[in-house]
């Protein structure tokens, strides 16, 4: 392993100190995000122990420190000028900095000021400018210069407001933009790095948040008491100034019948005693909308009106029943998933209904890890969608991804616990879920007992193996492993090897991507180690003895020559479940007994296999005669009738064998995918052919 840059620089400074430093002045030196050096700190970490130096080590309430005998031995390359590491704001930063700097400091809106703020010249500045200026038309908003004041931006408080809070979601959307955040947090408290009053202001904030939980009976995510925290210290700003919201009259009825209501008072009341700012009752009800649509670690349904609680619950049900028809799975722990769900969508509600903009850093790696997942969730949105009555955006279906993902191998364990675990998680109940789901896949014997916020994991002492968390957090006297929350190939074989380290007596010197990268480098000279290395890791298949993940195949490999099937008629709709379902027989994918306990479904429970006029996905749950996975495919001439009704008749009939609830989800996205289709449907219908059926197969598979 070789440090970059970066984490050289990180070093380089932790080395040079002759005290301990705190967290929060590296991410100031850095301008990289908290979470930025936590990561690094650990690659570091590895790093030095790779040299058999002793590792940064913390001391509490003082910061980081390098022991002396690793400050002694260890020496840094001095012609790579690791102390001239700065950070280049992209073009997103850039465009980000300059409208706050426009809504928060328009007293001080000049060109010289953006130049200033973003380091970049007068030419690139109007660029930005021009850019900016469509952002805010686009808003309702009108930027303009005024000879001698610098620039001015007239419109609607109500806008500015919404453009203020887009900001916030943006900035902590990128944990990576610290300077940016740094330089915000300035514009919302100003002086805040050389006063410590201010730095008093948002901890006094954040208390009062504390205590509006109690009121509300839940607990904000960490990242979303952070949030507010600036929210309600923006709007103060926007008091002083009297730049005030205007609420309408019949909503602020509705908002002030809620506990979120109640919450804001009690905030808005002592700081009206603490600081003399007074919130008119249209601010009060600004601050309950954004309340409202704040994502929740816990809640008390308890406190829910049945009214409020009942349409949630049928929208979640409605949302279940659809994820498992389309998934062909059954949710052991229904009630489980549908207290989780309600949870999430009662704020998600809010956040539609007031145009609360959410932070989601996730959305991009969900998407990319878990599109089958991803889908298939997109697919059942459509019943929140007409609750809501909004389109739901994708980050929103992201972190309901995240929850039926979690929900998937929530199954009797039938290996025995090795290991004990708590998840220390900042990003809510959803995130929490598919981190505990990522792990206890990835680690045979692996038993998360609990997930909590870090607030939480500070005021207790754990009783566990080990400690996965997605912040950096000072082990106490058990072994912390800090993982992101969505996990990469490369991060899956850190997290094994860090098992490994600590729990496995006879552990292997290296593991087989090491062992190759070994054999490459007897034979080749290697430029770029570890894109290499993390290439490698993406090929191959840990063969550890703590893995216990499983591949999920795709369509193309599932449908083939040999379990495609033409028939112009059958007898009956059971007749078409035992026709289709032979291939799965004839290579053993299935056991006959898996046949009768398909048709025993659609007795039981009706012709729910009709995904949609003229298909049906026969399947039974896998302890029913199932030996491994597979897909046949049947094609009718003739229709076959599921029932008297006409949408339950069917021509293409395609059996599923499911190992368990995860392994064929990607092939059957794909296949749902291929069938959404109009044109695919009636080219199938029409075929004669394996090769075209494996055709227009290949095409989906390759979109």
């Amino acid at each position: 392993m070789v440090l970059d840059k970066r984490r050289a620089h990180l070093l380089s400074i932790i080395q040079q100190s002759t005290d301990p430093i705190p967290t929060k002045d590296l991410v100031a030196k850095m301008n990289v995000s908290q979470r930025t050096v936590y990561y690094d700190l650990d690659q570091i970490n590895s790093w030095l122990e790779d040299q058999e130096l002793e590792p940064i080590d913390s001391k509490h309430g003082e910061g980081l420190f390098l022991p002396e005998p690793s400050k002694s031995k260890l020496t840094l390359q001095k012609d790579v000028g690791f102390e001239d590491w700065q950070y280049q704001l992209s073009k997103e930063e850039r465009e980000v900095l300059i409208k706050a700097k426009i809504l928060l400091e328009e007293q001080d809106a000049s060109m010289q000021s953006f130049m200033d703020l973003t380091s970049m010249s007068r030419g690139t500045v109007a660029k930005v400018l021009k850019v900016v200026k469509d952002e805010f038309r686009q808003a309702g908003l009108k930027l303009y210069y005024q000879k001698g004041s610098g620039y001015r931006l007239s419109g609607r408080e109500e806008a500015k407001r919404k453009m203020l809070s887009d900001i916030l979601a943006v900035i902590f959307s990128h944990p990576e933009w610290q300077h940016v955040r740094n330089e915000i947090h300035q514009m919302i408290e100003p002086g805040t790095e050389e006063s410590s009053q201010e730095t008093d202001q948002r901890l006094t904030v954040r208390n009062l948040l504390y205590e509006a939980e109690q009121t509300l009976g839940l607990t904000l995510t960490d990242e979303m008491v952070e949030i507010l925290s600036l929210q309600i210290l923006m709007i103060m700003k926007r008091i002083q100034l009297q730049k005030y919201i205007v609420v309408q009259e019949e909503e602020k009825q509705v908002l002030q019948q809620t506990e979120a209501y109640q919450a804001s008072l009690l905030i808005t009341n002592k700081l009206k005693d603490l600081w003399e700012v007074s919130f008119p009752d249209d601010e009060i009800c600004f601050i309950t909308m954004n309340l409202l649509g704040s994502k929740v670690q816990h809640d008390d349904f308890s406190r829910y009106t049945e009214r409020e609680l009942s349409g949630l619950r049928n929208v979640v049900r409605e949302m279940i029943a659809d994820f498992q028809l389309y998934s062909c799975v059954v949710f052991d722990d229904k009630g489980g998933l549908e207290e989780n769900l309600i949870s999430h969508i009662k704020p998600t509600y809010y956040r539609l209904k007031y145009g609360v903009k959410i932070a989601n850093d996730l959305a991009a790696s969900i998407q990319e890890n878990y599109p089958d997942i991803f889908h298939l969730t997109k697919r059942v949105m459509k019943h929140l969608e007409l609750y809501v009555g909004e389109t739901i955006p994708d980050e929103e279906t992201a972190y309901i991804t995240l929850h039926f993902g979690g929900w998937l191998t929530k199954e009797k364990k039938q290996v025995e616990t090795k290991f004990r675990a708590i998840i220390v998680c900042e990003n809510g109940i959803g995130t929490s879920n598919m981190l505990r789901t990522q792990l206890e896949n990835l680690i045979v014997g692996l038993n998360v007992i609990t997930t909590m916020s870090t607030r939480e994991y500070q005021s207790i002492e754990p009783d566990a193996d080990v400690i996965f968390s997605t912040n950096y957090i000072k082990a106490k006297d058990i072994p912390v492993i800090h993982v992101p929350a969505i996990l990469t190939n490369l991060e899956k074989e850190q997290i094994m090897r860090r098992m490994n380290d600590l729990f496995h007596s006879k552990q292997q010197e290296k593991d087989s991507t090491d062992l190759l990268m070994d054999v490459i480098e007897r034979y080749a000279t290697i430029h770029q180690k570890d894109d290499l290395k993390r290439e490698l890791v993406h090929l191959l298949e840990q063969n550890t003895p703590l893995t216990k993940e499983l591949r999920k195949p795709m369509l193309n490999e599932l449908l083939t020559e040999q379990t495609i099937q033409f028939k112009d008629h059958v007898s009956s709709w059971e007749t078409a479940i035992e026709t289709a379902a032979q291939p799965l027989i004839d290579q053993q994918s299935i056991r006959p007994e898996y046949i009768q306990a398909m048709i025993d479904n659609v007795n039981e429970l009706g012709p729910y296999i009709v995904i949609a006029p003229r298909i049906a996905i026969p399947h039974a749950r896998p302890e029913a005669g199932v030996e491994k996975l597979g897909m046949s495919f049947l094609r009718l001439k003739d229709p076959v009738y599921f029932s008297d009704k006409e949408k339950h008749r069917a021509q293409l009939v395609i059996v599923l064998a499911a190992i368990d609830n995860q392994t064929h989800l990607k092939a059957l996205a794909q296949l749902t995918e291929m069938l959404s289709n109009d044109e695919n449907v009636e080219q199938l219908i029409a075929a004669n052919d394996p090769k075209h059926v494996i055709e227009i197969v290949n095409n989906t598979v390759e979109v």
